[in-house]
């Protein structure tokens, strides 16, 4: 049976109306793989800034790192009983020189922290005084991180203050309370390296070493 013309236009119409609608979902399709494409090249574009920027200052992060391994090294760990000790006779010699009487400290252990980086052994400390008294305790447990010795090399002792709260007497606001968390860190017993160790690595064997406990952890 033969196809009237009316019928042959239809089918053209259709044909043409079928090619149209493949052609536009094609054209979709491929203009999101596009910009999908255009997105993920901005994106290892911008990776690759990033990373020649830190292969820029790389060499200032190495001369760093050789510095802190030569002049202030982690304090080695030796054992958490140890460790309480040498932290208490730290924190009572600072109380003294603050002016806060030995008898107003309150100092318990707290749980040891180990951690691939660093051993923290840390003392719960409560202590009252003059507001100036307790606020140079502080100060000076802080100072033993950063302080200059007479012969010139650092003392760096690692020491810091995680957790810490201040509160007025009630019966005398002129007696400071405060509560802190007195923690040093230590060298954990996997990275024992000195300076003469660290300079025999290789260089491409430091970023492989980094990720294997060998990342310093310095106090501030």
């Amino acid at each position: 049976m033969a196809l009237q013309q009316s019928e042959k236009n239809l089918m053209v119409i259709l044909g043409v109306a079928l090619f149209v609608v493949i052609n536009f979902v094609g054209y979709s399709t491929l203009q999101e793989k596009k910009t999908a494409e255009e997105e993920r090249k901005d994106q290892l574009d911008l990776q690759l800034k990033e990373y020649e920027l830190l292969n820029q200052i790389r060499p200032d992060w190495e001369e760093k790192r050789s510095f802190l391994f030569d002049k202030c090294p982690q304090p080695s760990f030796i054992s958490e009983e140890a460790a309480a000790v040498e932290i208490e006779a730290h924190l009572k010699a600072c109380a003294l020189s603050a002016g806060v009487p030995e008898t107003s400290l309150i100092i318990k252990p707290t749980e040891m922290i180990s951690t691939a980086n660093y051993n923290q052994v840390a003392l719960n400390v409560n202590a009252s005084g003059s507001a100036m008294s307790i606020m140079k305790l502080v100060s000076l447990i802080q100072a033993a991180n950063h302080s200059n010795v007479k012969d010139g090399t650092l003392k760096h002792g690692f020491y810091a203050i995680p957790n810490i709260q201040f509160e007025a007497d009630r019966k005398d606001p002129a007696i400071l309370k405060c509560a802190f968390i007195l923690a040093r860190w230590y060298s954990p017993e996997a990275v024992r390296v000195n300076s003469a160790s660290l300079k025999d690595i290789k260089e491409g064997d430091i970023y492989a070493n980094s990720k294997n406990k060998f990342k310093l952890t310095a106090a501030k």
